[in-house]
C-alpha cells in the first residue's frame, strides 16, 4: 500500500544490498547444475497450459546454444531451441534465457532438461493440464524485510501440504522494491526448489514499479523475469494477460495505473478494451479475475459520500465484471484476508462476482479496519500469514484459506456462480 512505503528504511535496503554483494551475486543453491551457468530455472504459464510451457533461466554469460529437451512417458526426446538477452538493472548485468515448449499433449506427464552449451540441469517434471479439473495455490503479497524467510516458510508449508498441485499464483508485490536486485535473489532463492517443477503465474503489484528511491518507474525487473502470455498490446506487453487451466479462464489484470500513468499513460484504456474482447472470446465455464489491488477503500470508511468505500480500482473495473459475468475476483494489496462475497452494482448482493482479498504471505503487516458492509469473513487480528487453494470442476469451485500450519480458516463453494 503506497501510504506505508515511507515507514521502511532505505538504509536497511542499502545495507542488505552491500551484504549481498559481499556474499556474491549468486549462491550455490541457485545453480541448477554444479559447475554450470544455469540459475533460477522456472516454468511460466502460457496461454494454454494443456499444450505449452515457457521455460526460463538466468546465466552470468551469453551462450551460443540454448535449448530444452522434453521427454515423454515413453522416453522419446524432442529439442526446443531458445534465445537469451542481456538484462541490466540495479548496477548488475546478466542474461535471461527462455524457451517456448509447445505441441504437447493435454493431461500428460513429461520431464524436461535445460541444455546450455553442454551444461545440463537435472530432469524436472512438467505436467500439462486437462479440461475437466484444475487446482492451484494462491499466495498473497510476499514482500519481506527478513531476507524473505517468512515467504520461504509460507511457501514451503503450502507446497509440502499440497504436493500434487502443479500451478501457483503470486498476487503481486512479490518483492518490497522492484529495482532491488538483492530482493529478487532472495525471493527466487526462497522458492527455488519449487519453481522448476510447477507452473508460476505472476501478477504485477505496485511495489514492482518502485525504484531504489521509492519513485515510480517502468517495472523492468518484473517484465524481464517473467515472460507471460501475449496480450497483443503495442505498449503494455506482460502488464496483463489471460490463460486457460482446466475449466477456468483466468484473467490477470493490472491495477497499477496510479503508479504508471505519469510515466507510461494509456494502460487502462487498452486494458479495458482487451478485457471485454478476451472474456467474450472464452468458452470456459468459469471466469476468474486475478488482480493486485483490492476494490474496497479502507481509508475512507464512514464517509457519507456515495461509493466512498469503493476505491478507484473498484470503480473502474467492477462494472465490467458485472457486465461480463465474472464469477470470482481475487485481490491482494491490503495484507489482510477478507471475503467480501457477492458484490453487484457496488452493493452487497446474492449474485454477481465473489470478491476475496487474499491476505499476506510475507512479514509486512498493516492494521486494516473492518467494513461491516463488505467484510463478511476475515481472519483474527492481528493478521497472520496465509495462503489459499482453488479447486475447480465444470460444476463448482472450492476455495479454502489456510494458515501456514495447515489450519483451515475459511472455505466456500461456488456452484453455478452461487455461494453455498
Amino acid at each position: 500500500m503506497p501510504s506505508k512505503i515511507n515507514r521502511r528504511s532505505f538504509l536497511k535496503f542499502s545495507l542488505a544490498g552491500i551484504f549481498s554483494a559481499i556474499m556474491g551475486k549468486f549462491t550455490k543453491s541457485q545453480a541448477a547444475a554444479a559447475g554450470s551457468d544455469i540459475y533460477m530455472p522456472r516454468q511460466l504459464i502460457t496461454k494454454d497450459s494443456s499444450s505449452s510451457r515457457t521455460i526460463m533461466w538466468q546465466s552470468r554469460n551469453p551462450h551460443a546454444s540454448l535449448r530444452v529437451q522434453i521427454r515423454d512417458a515413453a522416453g522419446n526426446v524432442k529439442n526446443y531451441m531458445g534465445s537469451g538477452g542481456l538484462f541490466q538493472d540495479d548496477g548488475e548485468a546478466f542474461y535471461i534465457n527462455r524457451v517456448l515448449v509447445n505441441n504437447l499433449k493435454p493431461q500428460s506427464q513429461y520431464t524436461y532438461q535445460i541444455v546450455q552449451d553442454g551444461a545440463t540441469t537435472p530432469w524436472y517434471p512438467l505436467s500439462t493440464s486437462g479440461s475437466d479439473t484444475m487446482e492451484a495455490l494462491i499466495f498473497p503479497d510476499s514482500q519481506c524485510s527478513d531476507g524473505y524467510e517468512t515467504w520461504k516458510k509460507v511457501a514451503s508449508g503450502a507446497f509440502n501440504a499440497n504436493p500434487n498441485i502443479n500451478l501457483f499464483i503470486n498476487m503481486g508485490d512479490l518483492v518490497d522494491n522492484g529495482e532491488a536486485a538483492y530482493q529478487w535473489r532472495q525471493w527466487f532463492n526462497a522458492i527455488g526448489a519449487y519453481m522448476p517443477s510447477r507452473i508460476f503465474v505472476p501478477l504485477m503489484g505496485n511495489h514492482e514499479t518502485y525504484d531504489l528511491n521509492w519513485k515510480c518507474r517502468v517495472p523492468h525487473a518484473f517484465l524481464n523475469f517473467f515472460a507471460v502470455p501475449d496480450n497483443n498490446s503495442n505498449g503494455f506487453q506482460r502488464y496483463y494477460y489471460s490463460f486457460d487451466y482446466g475449466p477456468v479462464h483466468f484473467i490477470v489484470l493490472n491495477t497499477q495505473f496510479e503508479e504508471l500513468d505519469p510515466i507510461k499513460p494509456g494502460m487502462m484504456e487498452q486494458q479495458l478494451q482487451w478485457l471485454r474482447q478476451d472474456v467474450e472470446a472464452t468458452e470456459k465455464p468459469w471466469r476468474v479475475v486475478l488482480m493486485h489491488k483490492d476494490v474496497i477503500n479502507y481509508d475512507n470508511l464512514g464517509s457519507p459520500e456515495p461509493l466512498a468505500d469503493i476505491d478507484e480500482v473498484g470503480r473502474r473495473f467492477m462494472p465490467y465484471f458485472d457486465e461480463l459475468g465474472i464469477h470470482l475476483v481475487f485481490t491482494a494489496h491490503q495484507h489482510t484476508y477478507r471475503r467480501h462475497n457477492h458484490i453487484f452494482n457496488f452493493e452487497p448482493s446474492d449474485h454477481g462476482p465473489v470478491y476475496i482479498d487474499t491476505g499476506v504471505a510475507g512479514n509486512c503487516r498493516y492494521g486494516v479496519p473492518r467494513t461491516e458492509r463488505f467484510d463478511k469473513v476475515m481472519l483474527p487480528q492481528p493478521e497472520t500469514d496465509n495462503y489459499l487453494t482453488i479447486r475447480a470442476t465444470s460444476e463448482d469451485i472450492i476455495v479454502q484459506c489456510y494458515l501456514p500450519d495447515g489450519q483451515v480458516m475459511d472455505s466456500f463453494v461456488l456452484t453455478n456462480s452461487k455461494q453455498v
